[in-house]
């Protein structure tokens, strides 16, 4: 399998025809109006289902951009990335960001949501690549955004605590309660992976951005919150999905000590 450099972002080549059986021009791909951000870590094992899922979704289109961000894999997961969406009928082509040192979530989504400012969308989200959520509520957060005249739209998960592991329930709630306490947002469900920034807000937040982990989230919204900017949330159904290599209890230790460093930083 190829090396893929690490300084540059890479894209799925474009399919020879597009829908119509036209030949495709990648030159004339309409100017993105939404990139979304997907961080990975060693996912080789779900991308070419939820590659499937996305190119089925109403995100593929030429206005939206799909950027991978491969957080220093031992997979292979950014070139099976581009390997599964080559074959795929992707309208504008994947872009995939490779970092080969394991950063953090954070730092990922980070690097991410920056590189694609540099492209000019009108909006940034960022999603997780497990689609726990259907990728069309995308699309609902920014219509919210534009009829809420918001500079950040945060989803908010209506879960079926049935299909949520007992374990990762329990300290998903403990460290909502105590994050909630030491660093209060005004958002009640800071960790859904469901946000949509204008271009603009996304700038402003990511730039200084500190927290490389999962807690980012408790400094993005702490930071939106200090500059005074609306901040609107939106219900959204989220299902569980096995996979996660992440301890809940490890992890949650790593978060709340962020989040109280983050309090003191903010």
């Amino acid at each position: 399998m190829a090396t893929l450099n690490p300084l540059v972002s890479h894209r799925a080549p474009a399919r020879a025809e597009d829908f119509s059986g036209a030949l495709f021009d990648e030159r004339r791909l309409t100017t993105v109006a939404l990139t979304v951000v997907i961080p990975m870590y060693n996912e080789s094992g779900r991308l070419a289902t939820a590659l499937q899922v996305l190119a089925g979704s109403v995100l593929n289109r030429a206005d939206v951009q799909l950027m991978f961000v491969d957080d220093g894999s031992s997979d292979g997961s950014a070139e099976t990335a581009l390997m599964v969406a080559n074959g795929l009928a992707f309208v504008r082509p994947i872009e995939v960001v490779v970092d080969r040192q394991n950063r953090g979530k954070g730092a990922a989504v980070r690097r991410g949501v920056l590189q694609a400012v540099e492209q000019h969308p009108r909006y940034v989200a960022f999603i997780d690549a497990d689609l726990s959520l259907d990728p069309a509520v995308l699309d609902c957060a920014v219509k919210r955004l534009v009829a809420d005249q918001a500079s950040v739209v945060v989803g908010n998960r209506i879960v079926d605590r049935s299909h949520q592991p007992r374990l990762r329930r329990a300290v998903s709630l403990a460290f909502k309660q105590l994050a909630g306490w030491i660093a209060p947002t005004g958002v009640a469900d800071t960790q859904c992976a469901c946000k949509v920034f204008t271009c603009e807000a996304a700038e402003q937040l990511f730039e200084p951005l500190q927290t490389d982990g999962f807690a980012f989230d408790v400094e993005i919204l702490l930071r939106a919150r200090r500059e005074g900017l609306r901040v609107v949330e939106m219900d959204v159904q989220w299902r569980h999905t096995d996979g996660s290599r992440v301890n809940p209890v490890t992890e949650a230790y790593r978060m709340t000590r962020d989040v109280l460093r983050i309090r003191r930083l903010l």
